[in-house]
């Protein structure tokens, strides 16, 4: 039964919502203000995504320590030389990050062959440095890479990229260099022959000797090892990307890590480090 109070009570809902509202809505205007609201969520989340990290009690468990142990590069050309380069200007950001101080980070070169154990061991907590991913699952790796890079050809003379064919390019096995000249051997099925060296050293040898045509590394480690008479080529066989990396435990912290770097990436702060540490590139 339809009283004069529910006859008063729809013919206002009427006023303000009439049949046609669909119609009649402003539909561009709308568009455009949830476009704008998206983005400025989509803000955020992008640069303030480090707050919900930094308030848990893993990183709280790492700030009562006062120090993050970082293992780094010894000696890589642009990532750490002399304790400059970008490696130790990631580790002074992430102490301001975590500890609000530039001290809170304490670097301990490392290499690929120690830097395993070295974490194992708990001698350092993560490690910043010329690796692509620690395989396993006790281990844990941003899915923001710090440093991209080309890896290049280096040797006497180099030869152009359509006459790589029965050329032997020395590479270092069981890294991401050694997958990036294997994918484009297959990809470009052009007869390049892999030899795979367990040491950057006996490679080396081999190069100088003229049992290989050329070596191929990413290109600050063939800065690193490049001799007077050494040349690099003109083209990249791939990229390798490197991550930060930990163990599973660092879950939280390599989270926060993760999302620093978004926002490094975004306000242009990886950018600057790259080219004052002249890690900007573009091949010719």
């Amino acid at each position: 039964m339809e009283t004069r109070f529910n006859k008063k009570v729809q013919k206002h809902r009427r006023r303000l919502l009439p049949d046609n509202w669909q119609e009649k809505l402003p539909l561009r205007p709308v568009l455009f203000l949830l476009s704008a609201l998206l983005l400025v969520l989509l803000a955020i989340l992008v640069n303030q995504p480090a707050d919900s990290y930094l308030n848990n009690a893993e990183i709280d468990v790492l700030r009562s320590k006062g120090t993050l142990r970082v293992g780094v590069d010894e000696n890589i050309y642009g990532l750490n030389q002399n304790g400059q380069g970008l490696e130790p200007a990631l580790c002074a950001a992430l102490s301001q990050v975590i500890f609000n101080s530039d001290d809170g980070c304490e670097m301990q070169t490392v290499s690929r062959h120690t830097v395993v154990w070295q974490m194992s061991e708990e001698k350092i907590d993560i490690a910043i440095m010329t690796l692509d991913k620690l395989s396993g699952k006790n281990y844990l790796a941003t899915e923001n890479p710090f440093y991209s890079e080309p890896c290049l050809l280096m040797g006497y003379t180099i030869p152009p990229a359509e006459e790589l064919a029965e050329k032997r390019i020395g590479v270092l096995h069981d890294t991401a260099a050694y997958n990036a000249v294997s994918k484009y051997q297959q990809d470009e099925e052009n007869g390049l022959i892999i030899v795979p060296y367990a040491a950057y050293y006996d490679m080396l040898v081999a190069l100088r000797a003229g049992s290989l045509d050329a070596v191929c590394m990413p290109r600050s480690l063939a800065i690193t090892h490049q001799e007077k008479a050494m040349v690099l080529s003109p083209y990249a066989l791939g990229t390798v990307n490197y991550h930060v990396i930990g163990t599973a435990e660092e879950k939280d912290l390599l989270s926060l890590i993760d999302s620093q770097l978004a926002r490094w990436a975004q306000d242009g702060t990886l950018r600057a480090w790259y080219e004052r540490y002249d890690l900007v590139y573009t091949l010719s």
